[in-house]
């Protein structure tokens, strides 16, 4: 049946006045409604040929609608906290088969929270587009809570539905919810992709490097699960499954070889030493000692002095900090001894893990800058061939894909550096390091031609061959945007 009944054309101009007249109440609550096309891609994946189908989050019905085509009105099932879309919801499924009385589906489409509604009840298959809300603006508490324990402070309220869909679900039945894509590879939301493993697998997977929900630049995807499937992904490698989607190319790394923390230290600062260095910064302040921002690293070089940056909300052409005046006060005399030592600075995101060695132990960390500093002073420069090489890139692109601000870029945590494996053949690791120093001592044009050569031999390093396509994916993102 196609559409174009009066409550479709309602849920239209339901929709359409979300949009045009309470757009800030929309973020607020977390909805934004789900295109034709991927609903269709949702159902065809997780829909039984006869059963029971759960929209816990349906809104005006788009998810409900579709399945009722397939498998009747009867068959569907759903709840929303907003009363004029169930309203719109039900009266949708009514025009679409008069025969079910209203009352039969004022029952099975409710006015409640789906965190909670179905207690006790089971479904052939759990779809939707739940709420992307975090947890620290939840929609709804009281008996939720319980839903959400174990869960860390910032899990999206979408990632709590998928692991209460888990609940709602019959061994062998399908969850297919709609998710940021942050819940890929974000800290908080490992406890869902654990609980996925736990119940089920896997079994397939959409995503998508634009946005397709009006109103919102949240990139999104949907984990198709199985419930009973045997896992086939580690629940911390979730990123593999949309890395092809982005562009980034497959690799295998080996383990073990060791870690970046084996030989260095990482350490990042947080808001006491932001906030705390933003009295003692100067432009330009002679005899000063340079506070590098994450926005003034690239691989190999430092941008300091020779780019603008921001610091504390201010411009700074070449931020300074005046050491002699924040040892006196004294609250940062200590943090600032212990990174004036010779260290790798790397930014807090970029197209590649941009990093850049500090041999004179002369630079402080603006946050969220991390310090990578070596148990030895002799592997700095092949630290820094490490943090730069091709393979290692791409593995941590894909591992924490979804965890930074823009699609694609390359976000990774102290912790997550020092996880970084290091290369198996030591001779081609050796010719890494003279070229990354190399790099960094030369001027502009001499460093593009040293970091090429370096993306193929500390590609080999990793047991690839050296014109692999990780390396001409390396250097194609390494290369700083005309303007940036």
């Amino acid at each position: 049946m196609a559409r174009g009944t009066e409550a479709d054309e309602a849920a239209d101009a339901y929709e359409r006045h979300l949009a045009a007249r309470e757009r800030d109440r929309r973020r607020a609550q977390g909805s934004f409604y789900t295109p034709a096309e991927l609903v269709g891609w949702v159902l065809d994946r997780a829909l039984p040929t006869t059963g029971t189908v759960l929209d816990p989050a349906c809104g005006t019905g788009h998810f409900l609608v579709a399945a009722a085509r397939r498998l009747g009105v009867r068959a569907v099932h759903g709840s929303d906290l907003d009363i004029d879309a169930v309203r719109i919801a039900r009266q949708r499924l009514h025009e679409l088969d008069p025969s079910v009385p209203m009352a039969t589906i004022a029952q099975q489409v409710v006015v409640a929270d789906g965190l909670v509604a179905w207690e006790g009840r089971t479904f052939d298959a759990v779809v939707g587009n739940p709420p992307f809300l975090g947890q620290l603006r939840r929609r709804s508490a009281g008996q939720s809570e319980e839903h959400r324990r174990g869960l860390g402070a910032y899990t999206d309220t979408s990632a709590v539905f998928l692991r209460r869909a888990l609940d709602l679900v019959v061994p062998g039945g399908v969850v297919a919810l709609v998710q940021p894509i942050s819940v890929l590879a974000a800290r908080d939301a490992g406890p869902v992709r654990t609980a996925v493993a736990e119940r089920g697998a896997v079994t397939d997977f959409w995503c998508t490097d634009r946005p397709v929900f009006d109103g919102t630049p949240v990139l999104t995807c949907v984990p198709v699960v199985r419930a009973g499937a045997t896992p086939a992904t580690d629940p911390d490698s979730w990123g593999a499954l949309a890395a092809p989607g982005f562009g980034i190319p497959a690799v295998t790394l080996p383990g073990d070889t060791g870690t970046v923390g084996d030989l260095a230290t990482c350490t990042a600062d947080f808001r006491d030493q932001y906030y705390g260095l933003a009295p003692f910064v100067r432009d330009g302040l002679p005899g000063g000692t340079p506070l590098v921002t994450t926005g003034l690293i690239d691989p190999a070089e430092s941008r300091w002095g020779s780019a603008p940056t921001r610091f504390a909300r201010q411009q700074y052409d070449a931020p300074s900090v005046d050491l002699a005046a924040l040892r006196a006060d004294g609250a940062l005399a200590g943090w600032a001894t212990a990174r004036l030592v010779p260290k790798l600075l790397v930014a807090g995101q970029g197209r590649v893990i941009e990093a850049v060695a500090d041999e004179a132990g002369a630079w402080l960390p603006s946050v969220p800058v991390v310090s990578v500093v070596p148990h030895n002073r002799a592997d700095l420069w092949p630290l820094l061939a490490v943090l730069l090489a091709p393979p290692v890139v791409a593995h941590a692109a894909t591992r924490y894909l979804g965890t930074g601000l823009t699609p694609g870029s390359v976000k990774v945590s102290a912790r997550q550096l020092a996880a970084l494996p290091l290369p198996a053949d030591g001779g081609a690791w050796d010719e890494g390091a003279r070229l990354a120093e190399a790099a960094q001592r030369a001027d502009a044009t001499a460093r593009t031609a040293y970091l090429g050569e370096l993306a193929g031999v500390m590609t080999a390093a990793y047991g690839l061959p050296a014109d692999h396509e990780t390396a001409q994916w390396w250097r194609g993102r390494q290369q700083r945007p005309p303007g940036a």
